[in-house]
């Protein structure tokens, strides 16, 4: 799924709105299991991807063309055949299932596509953050005075872009997406980073959280997140996605990607 993501050039932002909305996919799913009718498992592991990535590039304001998603899906999941052919009979039938796929999950999501991102705390928490190390304060500037010095936006620098691509790292796990809210995981995912580069600063842990969180995030919560943010930066694997009987995807009619 990401390396799909960044064939496709998407953004962070993107990549990780898929992974909330498989998340949410995948829970529905096991809760309905409690019901007296449990609903099957009916997306495959590469439909589902596909279908989140198609999705998230709508609501993120990305848009591909499904063509663009299953063309080289289809050929990293087959290496050693041709290329899928456009138009034929097989590409209709992915685009199909994609398509009947997309209207399954926006159900299942009740039509609610926006979520709110660490992404959308991050550079804000950064720039707060970056503020503890003593020197020139580069966000009092003028717009004009920043263009002419080549100023970037912290988000663009090496650290804010560490702190993307870890807040989207984080995300894919199912743990940290689901049990913490977007600002507490984006205070962790700048805090573990800030701190694997040596300018934490020496501030308690209370008054740093009060101070970038804008009193918004709980400090125990905080504390847990950032164990799982750790595991995640110092190598942890992200989502794992479980195979999915053929058979369950065959019950709701719906066409598996994988031949």
């Amino acid at each position: 799924m990401a390396l799909l993501a960044d064939i496709l050039r998407l953004q962070e932002q993107t990549l990780a709105m898929a992974y909330l909305y498989l998340h949410k996919y995948r829970k529905f799913i096991r809760d309905s299991k409690n019901r007296p009718d449990p609903l099957p498992d009916f997306l495959d592991p590469h439909t589902l991807a596909l279908t989140t990535l198609s999705l998230s590039t709508k609501s993120t304001e990305s848009p591909r063309r499904l063509r663009a998603l299953i063309t080289p899906a289809y050929s990293i999941l087959h290496p050693n055949v041709p290329p899928i052919e456009v138009p034929s009979h097989k590409y209709d039938t992915i685009r199909g299932t994609i398509v009947t796929a997309e209207l399954h999950l926006l159900r299942i999501l009740k039509f609610e596509l926006r979520h709110a991102l660490p992404h959308d705390y991050i550079p804000r928490i950064l720039d707060k953050s970056l503020s503890i190390v003593p020197g020139e304060d580069y966000d009092r500037q003028d717009d004009d005075r920043k263009e002419e010095d080549g100023i970037m936006k912290s988000q663009d620098t090496f650290l804010g872009r560490q702190c993307m691509g870890l807040a989207t790292r984080c995300l894919a796990e199912y743990s940290v997406a689901t049990f913490y809210d977007a600002r507490t995981i984006a205070c962790g995912v700048v805090a573990v980073v800030l701190d694997g580069s040596g300018i934490m600063g020496a501030e308690s842990v209370d008054g740093w959280v009060r101070r970038v969180g804008g009193g918004n995030v709980e400090i125990e919560d905080y504390r847990d997140v950032i164990k799982e943010v750790t595991i995640v930066f110092e190598g942890g694997v992200g989502v794992t996605v479980q195979e999915i009987p053929i058979q369950d995807a065959e019950k709701s009619g719906i066409q598996p990607l994988v031949d």
